[in-house]
Parts: structure tokens; sequence; C-alpha cells
């Protein structure tokens, strides 16, 4: 399994937002300079943390983002599924409809992977934003 640029990028950011005053929206040109992240591939990010309910977009001069939700109810999960797309590691269910696992019925690591994909969510949900501020 390996964890993109997103994910890293994504994390950053959402510290930048957590450790901030929750009420006052940060800037992508501010989270860009302090995290020395690409200010345009910034905007891509926040769109997908916006669509997955997030940050919310606070229009205007003194605009920005701001988080939905306290930082102790955001989870790692929530955040890298909405860098990666998705954070399990082997989906035998995607596999099959994709036709490139043939031995689905009679799989013997079917269950391996469905317990592996398990473990990572439940550790993935067991740290929050606010465990990094």
């Amino acid at each position: 399994m390996k964890i993109s640029i997103n994910t890293d990028y994504i994390l950053r950011a959402m510290y930048e937002l957590a450790s901030g005053c929750l009420d006052d929206p940060v800037s992508i040109a501010v989270i860009s300079k302090r995290q020395k992240i690409p200010r345009k591939f910034l905007e891509q990010l926040f769109r997908r943390l916006k669509a997955c309910g997030i940050v919310k977009a606070i229009h205007g001069k003194y605009g920005g983002y701001i988080l939905v939700d306290k930082p102790k109810n955001i989870t790692m999960k929530k955040i890298i599924r909405a860098a990666e797309g998705r954070v399990e590691v082997h989906n035998c269910e995607e596999r099959r409809a994709e036709t490139l696992c043939h031995n689905f019925e009679g799989c013997t690591f079917k269950n391996f992977w469905t317990d592996f994909n398990q473990h990572i969510a439940s550790f993935l949900e067991s740290y929050t934003l606010d465990n990094f501020i």
C-alpha cells in the first residue's frame, strides 16, 4: 500500500485549519505558504475536502476555508478517503466486478483481505485531527 502525496498535503492543510482559530477562515494562499504546498494543487484538494463535507468555503475578502466539524470528530479515515478516494488496500468485490479476479467464490484469501481492510479502517477511525493539535 502506498499513500500518495495527496494525503500528505491534505493532512498538512487540515492541520493548518485545525490549529488556528476554528471560526476564522484560512485562505489557500496562507496554507500554501506555511506548508510549502503548490497553490493549484491545494485548490484541487480543497474541492475534494469540500465535496466530502469536511470543509466549507467562506467567500469574500477575508474568506477561505473552515472545518465543518470539530477536529475531534474528523477521523483520519475520512481525511484519507477524501485524498485517495478510498482506504481499502484490496477490494475483492471491486476486482470481481471488473473481472480482474476469477477466483472470487473459492478464494483462499478473501477473508484475509476483508479482515485486513477492517483493521486498517478501525485504526484510521481511532485517530482524529484532534490527536495532532
